[in-house]
């Protein structure tokens, strides 16, 4: 019998900050989001004090100074190359392994001999031997039983020894009457609310359900999740992800700018962070859309003036969309205009495979070009080879102020042992 489980890092962020601080292994630490705004992750000793994910910044410093709370402003270049690294140790235990988020993957299990609940001991061992990454595993026959006991195990991590499974009837018996139905995989607080007018408040009550009478009053969805809650496998197991339609990339700044080079700057950088994307998926694009957000009248509101470019022919070249970029911010700078944000979106996307290109486009493609500079950026580390109009200097980055070291990704910021 085939059998799904999902391997999730708990806290991921702060357990990425702690890796190489030890010493904050037994102190609250929080994580900010971009430009140091939000809290977008917190350690359970900050959740002791009543920090809450989502609080912003400036409204709990006092307390966050009070209790002696470590910040960190987000890296996420350490935490996507923990997340690649987390990946790899679960690809040593289990040959079909399907990343669903940067700290959660999914894996099938299908006739092994070895008791399953033994392998999640074993991989969740190994994660914390190579990785310091403490994980809890949830299993059972469906995607969505295997969410459920992951959250199982997270909320009773001592009784539970981090892994629960959801494979027996038993099991599900004992376990989802304790189980709010706002917490099942695909079921949301207007869902959950939806459900309670019809007397369904535990994952329990809605596994007992009538799944046919709830798919026509509610919808096909709530339907395969009754299923898949029985053991009902509905939903496939995705181990190849499907090439995005579309790519965005965008930032605020961390103070307003005003300056057109520095626009330049910041626009060049999220073309370039597009086309890597764009060219990892063996994608080209043909649209191109800048936007900016300029402030008007002092904090009054924000105006998003944006441009659209079509190329004679798709491309996945960095250069040809800086090109294009460029066009684009002339008409629509202002000078002495306040911007506060600025993003890309490239759209049209067509696969790189088997396209053809137009003789009579004077802008050739240099894809041996754009291999060779992705190959050195993924040996060296991002930006080692970049083109001069990124710049170096970065004035309109967001800020940053507490952000760790790039460990394990820039050989400037490696631990010296002496």
């Amino acid at each position: 019998m085939k059998t799904f489980a999902l391997c999730d890092v708990n806290s991921f962020y702060v357990s990425c900050e702690r890796l190489f601080r030890p010493e904050l292994n037994h102190t609250p630490v929080v994580v900010l989001s971009n430009n140091d705004g939000c809290i977008i992750a917190l350690s359970d000793q900050a959740k002791a004090i009543g920090i809450k994910m989502g609080d912003p910044e400036f409204k709990v410093k006092s307390l966050l100074k009070r209790h002696g709370v470590v910040t960190f402003s987000s890296n996420y270049g350490l935490y996507g190359d923990m997340s690649q690294r987390f990946n790899w140790i679960l690809d040593q235990h289990c040959e079909q392994v399907a990343p669903y988020s940067v700290d959660e993957s999914f894996m099938s299990f299908d006739h092994y001999p070895e008791p399953l609940r033994d392998i999640s001991l074993r991989i969740k061992n190994d994660l914390w031997r190579c990785l310091s990454l403490p994980v809890c595993v949830g299993l059972g026959p469906s995607k969505t039983l295997a969410k459920t006991a992951n959250h199982i195990a997270k909320k009773n991590k001592v009784l539970t020894d981090g892994v629960v499974d959801l494979s027996t009837e038993k099991a599900r018996r004992y376990w989802l009457p304790k189980i709010p139905v706002g917490k099942i995989w695909g079921i949301g607080r207007q869902l959950s609310q939806g459900l309670a007018r019809v007397r369904i408040h535990t994952a329990w009550d809605l596994h007992q359900a009538d799944h046919a009478v709830l798919q026509r009053i509610f919808s096909v969805n709530v339907e395969r999740t009754i299923l898949e809650l029985r053991g009902i496998s509905c939903l496939a197991f995705d181990e190849v992800p499907q090439p995005k339609k579309s790519i965005l990339n965008s930032r605020s700044f961390g103070h307003s700018i005003t300056d057109y080079n520095d626009l330049k700057e910041a626009l060049s950088y999220h073309v370039s962070r597009c086309c890597e994307k764009l060219r990892s998926q063996q994608s080209m694009a043909r649209s191109i859309t800048l936007y900016l957000y300029a402030k008007r009248e002092q904090d009054r509101y924000l105006h998003q003036p944006s441009q659209t470019i079509m190329l004679a022919e798709p491309s996945d070249d960095t250069g040809v969309f800086i090109q294009a970029i460029e066009a684009g911010l002339r008409r629509l700078y202002k000078h002495n205009q306040q911007y506060k944000k600025a993003g890309i979106l490239l759209n049209a996307l067509s696969p790189r495979k088997g396209h053809q290109g137009d003789l009579f486009n004077t802008i050739k493609a240099r894809p041996e070009l754009m291999d060779s500079l992705d190959k050195i950026n993924q040996r060296y580390g991002r930006d080692a080879l970049k083109f001069a109009s990124l710049g170096f200097d970065k004035r309109w980055a967001m800020r940053a102020n507490s952000m760790s070291p790039h460990y394990t990704s820039r050989w400037e910021d490696l631990i010296k042992v002496t």
